[in-house]
């Protein structure tokens, strides 16, 4: 298949890579990476498109989509269906993995999709692709941990001391329990399906982006500790809470305590800058 990758950032780069290896024609959109490459030269004769690109540049790239290609989204930013509303044909992939591991394929790997047309495109010898009708879910779940990965930054082992970058995750584990509580209540408030906490793109994908390793993680680390965040690196738990005003229908509930906190510190973060 013809496939358009819009955003070569490491994901996107992984992405494309197993394309690749499957036997599927990739062409990026990536004004940074591949100034060359306009938009309509990236899609154009293409079957499938990914957007991997930072949630924060939809409102510049979707418009020019077409709107009757099957559209997949891979950025893990967006709180609700709505930016993509106008597409006929629309699914959304999400997963526990690091984009080092999907490109090396040396441990096994599960992606989660709400479109089958995913596993053609993604299944390997050591990437499976499980399948939810979803699409919410998978989308809220890659938003929602971003912010709660800063959180474990901000609050460290047992919501006060500071992890080393060798720590066990297994000593967040309280933040992590008293966060996944908070997940279920947030995807049934905002009439997602809680089973999909189960899957790969689920709670599994929290605890990975809880780990020292994570970006979100770094920045509630520096956050903590009164620094300033690295200007160059994306950080999607940060885009996603600068973008809360896109999304006035997406329902916080009271018991939300942490996630409002944390919303809270990066705003005040934000509003200091």
């Amino acid at each position: 298949m013809k496939v358009s990758i819009l955003g070569a950032g490491a994901f996107g780069e992984a992405l494309g890579k197993i394309l690749s290896y499957n036997g599927h024609e990739t062409k990026y959109y990536d004004p940074i990476k591949f100034p060359n490459i306009s938009l309509d030269e990236a899609i154009s004769d293409t079957e499938i498109i990914i957007y991997a690109a930072p949630s924060d540049q939809h409102q510049n790239i979707l418009p020019q989509l077409p709107k009757n290609i099957h559209l997949i989204c891979a950025s893990k930013g967006f709180l609700s269906l709505k930016p993509f509303s106008d597409f006929s044909s629309f699914s959304a992939l999400g997963g526990a993995a690091f984009a080092d591991d999907i490109t090396a394929q040396e441990k096994s790997i599960t992606l989660t999709a709400s479109s089958e047309i995913s596993e053609n495109l993604f299944s390997t010898e050591k990437i499976s692709v499980e399948y939810t009708k979803d699409t919410l879910g998978i989308i809220l779940c890659g938003a929602l941990k971003n912010i709660y990965a800063i959180g474990a930054g901000l609050y460290g082992e047992s919501g006060q001391e500071k992890p080393e970058k060798d720590t066990d995750i297994s000593k967040l584990m309280p933040y992590l329990t008293t966060v996944a509580s908070e997940m279920q209540e947030l995807l049934q408030a905002n009439h997602a399906d809680t089973k999909t906490l189960r899957l790969s793109c689920g709670i599994a994908d929290l605890v990975l982006s809880c780990s020292p390793e994570s970006r979100n993680f770094s920045f509630g680390q520096a956050l903590k500790n009164h620094q300033t965040a690295k200007k160059n690196a994306t950080t999607e738990g940060l885009s996603v809470i600068k973008s809360l005003s896109e999304y006035p229908d997406f329902i916080i509930p009271d018991s939300a305590t942490t996630l409002k906190d944390i919303i809270t510190q990066v705003q005040n973060y934000i509003a200091n800058l």
